[in-house]
């Protein structure tokens, strides 16, 4: 014997009922190929489970409280019904506490594990045994009510026998409570406004030190892909040039009204046209906002990736110039290489650091770009810093090196305010470009 377990107390028949229902019977049992079962006298509970025997314990008790739920309720009702006349008239069903009793005392008195692995519990109860149970219970918790209640209206009496005595003590304290509350609002009311004040301090403060840089509109355009903003002028024109190798990188012209503008873009390989687009950009949410201000506009743009080799345009070549759009209307018509997509661009305002961030994408590219003014408040936006990272995700507008990423940087330079614009960047990860915009 293991004397472990000498001097312990123990149940006989809780190890006997343990050891029997961990045997499974050579024959099925009946509750088990029924799923349940009827008895005048007893109540049951069968729970199945396909994962564990535990699963299936549980599964039982939640089946035996179903079935005992209407029956405690009888009961419970039935006991505030005799005991009506010393209960208060409001006192319902839903006031009593211990209402219940499902599972109290039950155990699991049967399980059983199938050929198909599955796993079955069966709890019984004897009906008599449980209402006495459950009645008694009920009892019980009527007449800690009931004291409860007869101790509540013994503290009513006594309350209102010393009221005329108190009246004044009481009606005084409630008077101070009340304004303790109004004080205490008062003090949040103060803080909020003071909260309120140094905030609007603070944008006050931002607005006058970046004054100069929040009246900056900027720029239609980044290095190569435009913004949210809209010309102030009716045609603009631009045109890039690589001094190096004095080759044409790309040609633009445009027409705004409004709120719309609509571009066409030509792109050339030293200075042979290679690549095109035409754009309608429109601007939804003009310039707004206090202190952040910020811009947004949708746009459709159609664009040739590559022209075919006998459609490419020379712009140093008077004789590939002339034929521009029989080549043009070739490359669309006869090999349809054209293709189009929506784009959406939009900028944001940021004066702590006097710059303006900016957002684009399309089918062929994604990117970021930054508009730094060095001197907003002596030259507005007449100099500016632009740096642009592109994620390039057409091969055709990648570089000779196939760089998925790229970084490019400006220094713009604006001679006349809306009307010449000269602007030196470093693109694509190998050119020092020359870029001349004009606006009329």
């Amino acid at each position: 014997m293991d004397r472990s377990i000498l001097g312990r107390p123990f149940e006989l028949d809780e190890i006997l009922e343990q050891i029997g229902t961990e045997k499974t019977s050579p024959a099925t049992p009946k509750w088990v190929l029924t799923g349940e079962l009827e008895s005048d006298t007893v109540y049951y509970g069968i729970g199945k489970s396909s994962k564990s025997q535990d699963e299936a314990d549980d599964d039982a008790r939640l089946r035996f409280a179903q079935h005992v739920e209407v029956s405690v309720q009888s009961i419970a009702v039935e006991q505030i019904a005799e005991n009506k006349d010393r209960l208060d008239e409001n006192y319902s069903y839903e006031s009593l506490v211990s209402t219940k009793m499902n599972l109290r005392g039950v155990k699991i008195a049967e399980r059983y594990v199938g050929s198909d692995s599955s796993f079955y519990s069966l709890i019984k109860y004897g009906k008599s045994e449980y209402h006495a149970l459950v009645t008694r219970e009920i009892q019980a918790s009527l007449e800690a009510d009931i004291r409860k209640q007869e101790l509540a209206h013994q503290a009513q009496e006594t309350l209102r026998a010393d009221s005329l005595r108190h009246k004044i003590r009481m009606d005084s304290l409630a008077l101070g409570r009340k304004q303790a509350v109004i004080d205490s609002l008062d003090r949040i009311l103060q803080m909020e406004q003071s909260r309120q004040r140094q905030e609007q301090e603070r944008i006050d403060l931002i607005k006058r030190r970046h004054a100069d840089f929040l009246e900056i509109e900027p720029r239609y355009e980044l290095i190569d892909v435009p913004s949210a903003s809209i010309p102030d002028s009716w045609v603009h024109l631009s045109t890039r040039w690589n001094p190096e190798s004095s080759h044409f990188r790309q040609i633009k012209t445009g027409v705004s009204l409004w709120l719309m503008s609509l571009e066409t873009n030509l792109w050339a390989t030293k200075s042979v046209i290679n690549q095109g687009d035409i754009s309608l950009k429109l601007q939804v949410l003009p310039m707004r906002g206090e202190l952040y201000p910020m811009s947004l506009a949708l746009g459709w743009i159609s664009f040739i990736s590559q022209f075919d080799a006998e459609n490419e345009i020379d712009l140093e070549d008077d004789g590939h110039f002339s034929s521009f759009w029989e080549n043009l209307d070739n490359e669309i018509n006869e090999h349809n290489s054209a293709q189009s997509s929506f784009f959406v661009t939009s900028t944001l305002g940021i004066p702590q650091i006097n710059s303006h961030a900016s957002f684009y994408i399309d089918k062929r590219k994604i990117s970021l770009a930054n508009i730094w003014y060095p001197f907003p408040r002596n030259m507005g936006d007449a100099i500016s810093i632009i740096n642009q990272l592109d994620v390039l995700r057409s091969k055709a507008y990648r570089n000779r090196f196939n760089d998925a990423v790229q970084w490019q940087i400006g220094l713009r330079l604006i001679a006349i305010e809306n009307r010449f614009a000269t602007m030196i960047a470093y693109e694509d990860h190998e050119f020092w470009m020359l870029n001349f915009e004009f606006q009329y």
